[in-house]
């Protein structure tokens, strides 16, 4: 586990990374995470495969608006935490959807990311904004 200064470096690399959140970032991604590491979502997991996250991040991207916005930072026994929301549209002039979240950080001595783990609800966050299946989930949410 990293010193505190260096934690303390990290997260606030990580939330700068994500709070400027563009293409222009894709290919510095070897800058935020070690080599090997580890970022699951409830799409995706990933193991140390930057070009596979690169083709991910590029998805999200073609979002018409996506933007993450951190709310709190904090740091304890076990990693450190980043609360955020998640702001997208799933088409232009389409409804702006917010997501919050939670991320699960622990860094490599020198300050980067080998474990990363997305926490929120993806049924209300996204798939409850596709055609069809988002009716069939509200219907069930309403029916439970």
């Amino acid at each position: 586990m990293p010193d505190a200064k260096t934690t303390e470096a990290a997260v606030a690399r990580f939330r700068s990374f994500y709070e400027t959140f563009s293409a222009a970032w894709l290919p510095r991604l070897e800058e935020i995470y070690a080599s090997g590491f580890f970022l699951e979502d409830p799409f995706h997991t990933f193991h140390g495969d930057f070009d596979e996250l690169r083709a991910y991040f590029a998805r999200v991207l073609k979002l018409p608006a996506s933007s993450f916005i951190v709310e709190d930072t904090a740091t304890g026994a076990d990693g450190s935490y980043v609360r955020w929301r998640w702001e997208w549209k799933l088409r232009k002039g389409g409804a702006l959807r917010v997501v919050p979240g939670v991320t699960h950080l622990r860094f490599t001595d020198d300050g980067k990311v080998f474990f990363h783990r997305d926490l929120f609800d993806a049924a209300a966050g996204f798939f409850e904004a596709l055609p069809g299946i988002g009716t069939a989930l509200r219907l069930i949410k309403k029916r439970v």
